[in-house]
């Protein structure tokens, strides 16, 4: 059949097709009912060719076997190393690009796995380290194996000689992932000797003279029995795919496009069958060349044997035939039934109508034996068809638009025996000749100005239970069309509503979240601001009033040391205005000044540290002193009130790195949680439970990993029906009253905790008990401390000890 102009047929009834077949069963009959002796000898050839061929397959597939067993050792071999490269590049020492850090790392997982000759490492820029020649700085950018991990695949690539070991070998290479994702910030490559691959494909024998060979993505051989025809990148050889050798030419083009299969070929000057199949893991494939008899010396004992079958079979067949005819008459019925069954289940597991047509074609053309079948959509004012789907999917393509030249519809065509030519809207060529009596088309309705057609071209007559089957799919197809019209739609609503709704939802949390966090921040700082130059003037001058109020005591002393009696004026002043009280109590009165300015100054500083407004956006802080910031803040509502108990805070807090965050936004969460927690507590407690059960917030702070710290808060207050727990995140979702919370609150912090640090928060509760939240964030945000930030930390944490001691 020409591939570009197709000549389809239209059967108007079905008697002729059943004439056909009728014909051909009555011709059978006849054979055997008047040529008993040639029956016989033609039904022995048939059983030798039948039990020869079932032979020969068998044994076919066993060298096929052969050749498929090892293919799967060798895959199951490179998906080990695949899988190791693919850890090595995820593991955060290799994600450091620190090569005094990877270098050890490598040569450690290279003499564990003992499977590398080297193991590298290559930056975004193309220049690369490797365990052999240390931090060289060797440009490999030009690398397939590079390029292709920056594109962000794992891959398995073609042997080639490296510049370091000038040793051909395999590269294994997998990209090494940035925080956010892509692009990858370099690559991993790990070189395999090729001899564990030789060892597997030297050992497919079968026979004498029989030998294997793997072919690489370009049709060259990365392993062969003559080493002149093997090939790299850096020692061209032929391909195969343009050896003068035809039949040779022709399986390796098949083993390149990944085809498995065993067939007979003339190579090497004699017959021989090859077993090829393709690597999974890699663009390879490994075929087994055996000579034709080492697989057919089984079939000379056939021959003395088919004389008896022949005989067997001759008295056999007159009974047997009549069961064959009613079993594929059963057969074929059952055939149809299963179709039909099948594109019903299609229709309710599936709404993809590209997939229900295509499958139907598919197993229509198969079962009716047609020669082509087509699935069109046809605009009857604009004389268009559109392709949909095709069996077999080698002519004209799908999607591919044709008009009627000249201008003539379907129908007419079809009522009024016209030929119709069909041309491209592009080429003006012809591409599809509708000959009178020589197609079938049946309509599929639909609710659109387009109908669905059927058209198809039978090789053979077809039956009338053939016509009832073609009816009941054009049936169900309609039904398929309707429902996924429906369903479409119906996706394009949902799609649009969840798309509109997930925008609203991100806008006014954004709103929200920078609205709250500019104004607190700048009305924390402000006040901060404000109140410390005042605090730090009375705070400075106190030192100084304490002294000048010293000497003035010690003077009023001296003078009464040495005037014990004075003028009747000063010594009535005296007694009126008690001086040895004042003089007792004004030392006390400044110190009382001197603690109430410090604590003014503490609470400023909390202030600053929870604003963090004068800090960078990301840097490394002290969590702890976060926290203690926020408890400041939050020191009135800890406090016992007529309404509420007071409530105690207990702090379990663990050795912390400095952990590098958004210190600011951190704050918020912490205020947001422990406000939550202050609440749920005062709303939980009768003045007779305070005593039985005290109202208690604990923290808990540790390193839980290398480079990650959780931070819990629990309270002892009211809990959460799990109905309530698995929503509070949810943006405006609040169970308190109105006025008193707007539910941005959590959803907020989960948004700060989850996106903005790359962390969790979980929460649990238990109605009647308390609830418990918990904030795991990394260590690192962007890159890791260096020692000696570290070693400052732990200047400054020895030192706070000491002060605290004193």
């Amino acid at each position: 059949m020409n591939l570009h102009k197709l000549s389809l047929t239209r059967v108007a009834n079905g008697s002729r097709m059943n004439f056909s077949r009728w014909s051909t069963r009555s011709l059978v009959v006849l054979l055997v009912l008047s040529g008993l002796t040639l029956a016989v000898s033609g039904v022995a050839i048939v059983s030798y060719q039948i039990v020869r061929g079932l032979i020969l397959e068998n044994l076919k597939q066993q060298a096929l076997l052969k050749v498929e067993q090892g293919v799967n050792e060798v895959d199951e071999w490179l998906s080990n190393r695949r899988s190791e490269v693919a850890m090595l590049a995820n593991s955060p020492t290799v994600r450091s690009l620190s090569w005094s850090l990877i270098e050890p790392y490598f040569i450690a997982e290279r003499d564990r796995i003992g499977e590398y000759l080297m193991l590298s490492i290559a930056r975004s820029n193309g220049i690369s380290s490797n365990t052999i020649k240390g931090e060289i700085g060797n440009d490999i950018s030009d690398r397939d194996w590079f390029r292709s991990a920056m594109s962000g695949q794992i891959g398995i690539h073609d042997p080639i000689v490296s510049r370091t070991t000038n040793l051909l070998h395999i590269t294994v290479s997998a990209p090494i992932p940035s925080d956010g994702g892509t692009p990858p910030i370099g690559a991993v490559s790990a070189s395999i000797d090729l001899q564990r691959i030789e060892q597997v494909v030297r050992q497919l024998q079968q026979g004498k003279q029989s030998y294997a060979f793997a072919l690489n993505s370009k049709g060259v051989p990365i392993i062969h029995p003559n080493p002149e025809f093997i090939g790299s990148a850096e020692n061209p050889a032929p391909s195969l795919l343009v050896s003068a050798d035809r039949p040779l030419q022709a399986i390796a083009q098949r083993m390149v496009n990944k085809q498995q299969g065993i067939q007979l070929a003339y190579i090497d000057r004699q017959w021989q069958y090859v077993a090829y199949l393709p690597i999974k893991q890699a663009d390879w494939s490994i075929a087994l060349v055996i000579p034709q008899r080492n697989i057919e010396s089984q079939l000379y004992a056939l021959n003395s044997l088919a004389s008896v079958i022949g005989g067997l079979l001759l008295v056999a067949l007159v009974g047997a035939w009549r069961q064959v005819h009613l079993f594929e008459k059963m057969r074929t019925r059952a055939a149809q039934e299963a179709l039909l069954n099948r594109l019903t289940t299609r229709i309710r597991e599936s709404l993809d109508l590209q997939t229900i047509v295509q499958t139907t074609l598919s197993e229509l053309g198969s079962l009716l034996q047609l020669q082509q079948v087509l699935f069109v959509w046809y605009d009857a004012p604009t004389y268009t068809f559109e392709i949909v789907c095709e069996f077999p999917q080698v002519s004209i393509g799908c999607g591919t638009q044709l008009q009627s030249d000249p201008p003539l519809s379907l129908e007419t065509a079809l009522e009024e025996h016209q030929t119709l030519q069909l041309i491209s809207p592009t080429s003006h060529q012809t591409e599809l000749t509708l000959s009178p009596g020589a197609y079938l088309a049946l309509p599929i309705p639909t609710q659109t100005r387009r109908d669905g057609y059927l058209i198809g071209w039978p090789r053979n007559a077809l039956s009338f239970d053939d016509w009832e089957l073609l009816q009941a799919v054009s049936d169900q197809l309609a039904i398929a069309i309707r429902q996924a019209d429906l369903y479409t739609q119906t996706q394009d609503q949902v799609r649009l509503l969840n798309t509109t709704l997930s925008q609203l939802k991100q806008t006014q949390l954004h709103l929200v979240q920078s609205e709250k966090m500019s104004s607190l921040g700048q009305l924390i700082a402000g006040i901060a601001h404000e109140i410390n130059n005042p605090v730090n003037f009375i705070h400075g001058n106190l030192l100084h009033a304490g002294d000048y109020i010293e000497e003035v005591l010690a003077l009023i002393e001296l003078y009464q040391k040495h005037y014990p009696q004075p003028p009747n004026p000063i010594q009535a002043k005296i007694e009126e205005s008690d001086l040895d009280f004042i003089s007792q109590d004004l030392p006390k009165l400044l110190n009382s000044m001197n603690v109430g300015a410090e604590r003014i100054r503490e609470i400023v500083q909390s202030l600053r540290v929870f604003s963090r407004l004068d800090e960078a956006e990301v840097k490394q802080v002290d969590i702890h002193e976060g926290i203690d910031s926020t408890l400041m803040i939050l020191h009135s509502r800890l406090k016992a009130k007529p309404d509420s108990p007071e409530i105690e805070v207990i702090k379990h807090y663990g050795q912390l790195p400095l952990i590098e965050c958004y210190a600011g936004q951190l704050n918020q969460v912490f205020m947001n949680i422990l406000a939550n927690a202050i609440d749920a507590i005062n709303t939980s407690r009768a003045a007779c439970e305070i005593d039985l059960n005290p109202a208690q917030i604990e923290i808990v702070t540790e390193q839980v990993s290398n480079d990650q710290i959780r931070i819990r808060i629990r309270d002892n207050g009211s809990g959460m029906p799990e109905e309530v727990a698995h929503r509070i995140f949810d943006p405006f979702f609040t169970t308190k009253p109105v006025g008193k919370g707007t539910g941005m609150g959590l959803a907020i912090s989960y948004q700060i905790i989850t996106e903005r640090h790359q962390g969790q928060l979980i929460c649990s509760s238990t109605l009647g008990q308390g609830t418990t939240f918990d904030i795991y964030i990394p260590i690192y945000q962007s890159y890791p401390v260096t020692a000696i930030s570290q070693l400052e930390y732990a200047d400054r944490l020895a030192y706070s000890k000491v002060q605290g001691a004193e």
